[in-house]
C-alpha cells in the first residue's frame, strides 16, 4: 500500500475468512474471537510512524501467501503496517488525524476499549483519569438518535457511573438483534455497577 504522508510503501494484512466461534462480546462493544483477527481502521507506518486511514492508501499490488517472491523484488524487505498504541490514538485525537466524526467516533472508542482491557485483564478495577475523560468526550459525540450510537452512549454513561442517563437511553429506539445486551446493561445499571462485562 502506498500510505499518504509517507515515502515507502507498507504491507497490510488481510484475512481470507473468519468467524466468531468461542467469542467473547463486551458491554462497550469489543469482540474477541480466536479465529477472527482485528483489523483496525487506523495503522501507523513502522518506517516513518505516519498514522493513516488504510481506506485511503492506494494499492499498488498484492502478494499471496502462497507466493514464494513477491511480484515485484522491491517488495521483498516491505514491513507491515502497525496497529496503534495508546499513545497514537492520543494523538490522532489531538492532531487532526481524526478529521471527521466518525472518524474520532472511532478513535475514542478505540481509546475506550485499551482502558477497559486493563479491566479485562484483571490489572485494574477502573478507567484511568485519562480514559474517564475520554469517555466523558466519546459520550457527548454519539447520537441518541442513532438507535445504534444510543446503545453505545448508554453503555458509556454506565462506565461513567450516571446510571439514571445511562437507563433512560436504554428505554428507547435501539437495535432488535441488540435487546439480550439491553437487558444486560439495564441490570448493571440498576445495580449501579460501572465495569466493563463479558456479556453472557
Amino acid at each position: 500500500m502506498k500510505v499518504p504522508g509517507c515515502n515507502k510503501p507498507v504491507k497490510i494484512a488481510t484475512d481470507g475468512s473468519g468467524n466468531t466461534f468461542g467469542a467473547t462480546f463486551w458491554t462497550d462493544g469489543k469482540c474477541e474471537a480466536p479465529c477472527l483477527s482485528d483489523e483496525p481502521w487506523l495503522r501507523k507506518s513502522p518506517a516513518e510512524g505516519v498514522l493513516f486511514w488504510s481506506d485511503e492508501c492506494e494499492e499498488i499490488g498484492q502478494i499471496s501467501y502462497f507466493d514464494d517472491e513477491p511480484p515485484n523484488p522491491d517488495w521483498k524487505d516491505l514491513e507491515y503496517a502497525e496497529d496503534p498504541v495508546e499513545e497514537d490514538y492520543i494523538v490522532a485525537v489531538n492532531s487532526g488525524v481524526a478529521d471527521t466524526n466518525e472518524k474520532m467516533r472511532y478513535v475514542r472508542m478505540r481509546l475506550w476499549w485499551l482502558g477497559n482491557d486493563q479491566i479485562r485483564q484483571s490489572e485494574a478495577s477502573t478507567l484511568s483519569d485519562l480514559h474517564l475523560q475520554n469517555l466523558e468526550a466519546f459520550a457527548a459525540i454519539l447520537s441518541e438518535d442513532d438507535p445504534d450510537q444510543r446503545l453505545m452512549k448508554a453503555e458509556a454513561l454506565r462506565e461513567l457511573s450516571r446510571f439514571g442517563e445511562a437507563l433512560t437511553l436504554l428505554t428507547g429506539s435501539l437495535p432488535d438483534e441488540a435487546q439480550d445486551a439491553v437487558e444486560f446493561i439495564k441490570k448493571l445499571a440498576e445495580a449501579q455497577n460501572y465495569s466493563v462485562a463479558a456479556l453472557p
